[in-house]
């Protein structure tokens, strides 16, 4: 994705669904995070910067119609993790399943394959194919 000697970063921050976003939001967390990351790395980055993208609340309502723009699925609380997590199979309408991050296993790309994985194999056993 970079041009020849040179790096792509990319931060991700977790804020909440629902927040505001503006420019000036999406700047403040950038200089928060580019920071902080200097600090730690004790390396000048900001100023080597060529091209820097953001994607935030708004993005996500506009792109994928996700809810108050949540990006990140549902809150790691105990009653959202594990066994809890809402179930592969509709239990209000027959032959409905549901696949992703949002269900069982749990969030991330192997879960969610896992997940779908799963879908595919109730579907199977309960069409006898």
């Amino acid at each position: 994705m970079a041009p020849d000697n040179c790096e792509t970063g990319f931060f991700l921050i977790p804020i909440a669904p629902g927040l505001e976003d503006t420019p000036e939001l999406r700047q403040q967390y950038f200089d928060i995070i580019i920071n902080r990351f200097e600090k730690r790395t004790n390396q000048s980055v900001q100023k080597h910067i060529l091209f820097k993208e953001s994607f935030c609340v708004n993005d996500f309502i506009s792109e994928y119609n996700s809810y108050k723009g949540n990006a990140y699925g549902m809150a790691n609380t105990l009653m959202q993790t594990a066994f809890l997590r809402p179930k592969l199979k509709s239990k209000k309408v027959d032959g409905l399943y549901f696949t992703g991050q949002l269900t069982v296993p749990g969030p991330g790309v192997p879960p969610s394959l896992i997940s779908g994985k799963l879908v595919s194999e109730l579907i199977q056993k309960k069409e006898n194919i």
